[in-house]
């Protein structure tokens, strides 16, 4: 995987590359949704994030939700 190596501040911000940006749809003011899965972080636009987990997913009509979460909602009775 090739990767840009940036430095962070002394509050810790890092800048998104404008090609990344770009590619995800990300805008001034675009909310994001980080996660940490085995010592990687992970951006993704908020609004193509599963409400439960926070897993990227296809935006849908009302609560978006992952396939795994859909899964497992389905099972709670």
């Amino acid at each position: 995987m090739v990767g840009i190596e940036k430095e962070g501040d002394a509050l810790g911000r890092v800048v998104i590359p404008i090609e990344y940006r770009k590619s995800l749809g990300i805008e001034a003011n675009t909310k994001v949704f980080i996660t940490l899965e085995n010592n990687a972080l992970f951006i993704s636009p908020a609004k193509a994030c599963c409400a439960l987990c926070g897993k990227p997913t296809q935006e849908s009509s009302g609560i978006r939700l992952c396939e795994d979460c859909i899964k497992k909602v389905k099972y709670i009775k």
